[in-house]
């Protein structure tokens, strides 16, 4: 249910049940989480890129498999129904996105840094429509990447949001044809794999590690990971 795949210094995940639209169950989530754990702790590769199989990225967590209680119930210091979402990944990680992106897989292309659609994806958390909550870091990041305005738009009518919109919003990165994500992320994490990886990853961090600090701390944490030896 999750597949592999070596591309030089790049490592795709793809999310492989297009029979559900790579809907998550719990041992897909585990492996999910192995996959990225065993990337991030590859010294040669230097760019993940997530897909789902099949046309559709992830209609999100499995509504049949929750009710079977496959998925262990969530707390709030436990890992959470995506496994990786609730601490930035080591390495630079790009969705590349066709079809449905819903509920819990919105939430984990929201963990990506980059995202990729093709003109036929849609997101959104469709999970509130059926009374399930978000517990993928969906309320954390999408206001900090379109607006608290925007993103309670998103969120409080639970609406599907088309690829098009999504670009306008800055929800999406780069928007292609459809049945092209995948082969322009490839080219994309190539060109992130290309960079020098000191100065990468210290800018990433600064990025990443600005939004609890004040500004003045953000500046010297900036500078702070650019010296590093």
């Amino acid at each position: 249910m999750i597949r592999t795949e070596r591309h030089g210094p790049v490592q795709l995940i793809v999310l492989d049940r297009p029979e559900r639209r790579n809907a998550v169950d719990g041992p897909m989530a585990r492996a999910l989480g192995e996959a990225v754990g065993t990337a991030e702790h590859d010294a040669e590769i230097r760019a993940i890129i997530l897909t789902g199989a099949g046309g559709a990225f992830c209609a999100g967590n499995d509504l049949k498999a929750m009710a079977a209680g496959d998925f262990p119930m969530p707390t709030v210091d436990g890992p959470p129904p995506m496994q990786v979402t609730r601490k930035p990944a080591a390495k630079p990680v790009i969705a590349a996105i066709e079809g449905y992106c819903f509920g819990g897989g919105f939430e984990l292309a929201l963990w990506a840094d980059l995202r990729v659609a093709s003109a036929s994806a849609e997101f959104g958390t469709l999970n509130l429509a059926h009374g399930l909550p978000c517990l993928d870091a969906a309320t954390v990041r999408l206001p900090r990447l379109v607006g608290q305005a925007r993103a309670l738009d998103i969120l409080l009518t639970a609406r599907r949001v088309p690829a098009r919109e999504a670009l306008t919003l800055g929800l999406v990165s780069h928007l292609v044809e459809p049945g092209q994500a995948l082969e322009h992320a490839l080219a994309l994490a190539d060109a992130v794999a290309a960079l020098p990886p000191g100065a990468l990853h210290a800018a990433r961090r600064s990025v990443l590690e600005q939004w609890s600090l004040p500004e003045d701390e953000a500046f010297r944490n900036e500078a702070r990971l650019a010296l590093r030896p």
